[in-house]
């Protein structure tokens, strides 16, 4: 199993590509979904951890109203730096960025009325710790909303790429790419949030299209926003001549109308403090 812990955005070029060629076309229209399942009400506090670019606190903001609030977290000062350049229209929310690592987290105790996560619990060294920060952070009667990808074999666009480091690349960046995805399952994350003092957990298993417009080519720069890119691009010029030609054949699989067309799906837990 891939160290999750590994995968992580600090080079700089990394963040750049992956706000530009992922969050509008992944994790935009999943944060609109993790944001339902939260059912954030005007007003409210809420804390977005792992927010990246930001992509969930922006939303979310804008559904709290200019009366609520928002802290947003994040281990990667380059994501961070992006979130903060982004402007926000008066009548949302205004967003605190913070760089926090998720234990401990870097706020008081019963703070907040909601906590977000999406795709950030698979990454942290302790999770069963980032669990209990999470509730310790909420108000009584708070609720968590966190969003962990299923296994890879349900995220075509994530198991394209795998399969052309496979083939081609050194075997620790093959399964490096796997990381995002190594929570073993929705029914294991729903036990995670029970132990670690979450009452009535629901688990929701959604899927949604991942659509490159652009279609292979698309797809193959879109390679460049996963942590994995710096390694390939440090590999001999004949390996990543192979690993690119290899993940285009992938990609041409997922083909429809020209456009790349791949099933991404996540398991959603929601449990209240």
């Amino acid at each position: 199993m891939a160290d999750a812990t590994r995968f992580q955005f600090n080079d700089p070029s990394v963040p750049k590509a992956y706000d530009e060629l992922l969050v509008p076309r992944l994790f935009e229209p999943w944060a609109k979904l993790l944001l339902d399942e939260a059912r954030l009400q005007p007003g409210e506090s809420v804390l977005d951890i792992a927010t990246g670019p930001g992509t969930v606190a922006r939303l979310a903001a804008a559904r709290l109203g200019a009366r609520g609030r928002i802290v947003a977290t994040d281990i990667s000062e380059p994501m961070l730096d992006i979130a903060k350049r982004k402007s926000q229209p008066s009548t949302s929310a205004p967003i605190e960025y913070l760089q926090s690592p998720a234990t401990p987290l870097a706020a008081a105790t019963g703070e907040f009325d909601a906590v977000l996560c999406q795709q950030g619990l698979q990454f942290f060294p302790d999770r069963a710790a980032a669990l209990r920060e999470m509730r310790r952070v909420l108000k009584p009667n708070g609720r968590a909303a966190i969003a962990v990808w299923a296994e890879l074999e349900r995220n075509q666009i994530y198991g394209a790429f795998y399969a052309a480091l496979h083939a081609t690349a050194p075997s620790e960046l093959a399964q490096l790419i796997t990381a995002p995805f190594s929570w073993p399952s929705g029914a294991a994350l729903k036990t995670a949030a029970e132990d670690a003092g979450f009452r009535q957990v629901r688990l929701a298993t959604r899927s949604l299209p991942m659509v490159l417009e652009g279609g292979v080519e698309q797809a193959v720069r879109a390679f460049a926003a996963t942590p994995t890119s710096p390694g390939v691009a440090a590999l001999a010029q004949h390996v990543q001549d192979g690993f690119f030609a290899q993940l285009r054949e992938e990609m041409s699989r997922l083909l429809k109308d020209g456009k790349v067309v791949g099933e991404m799906t996540s398991n959603i837990i929601v449990g209240n403090c």
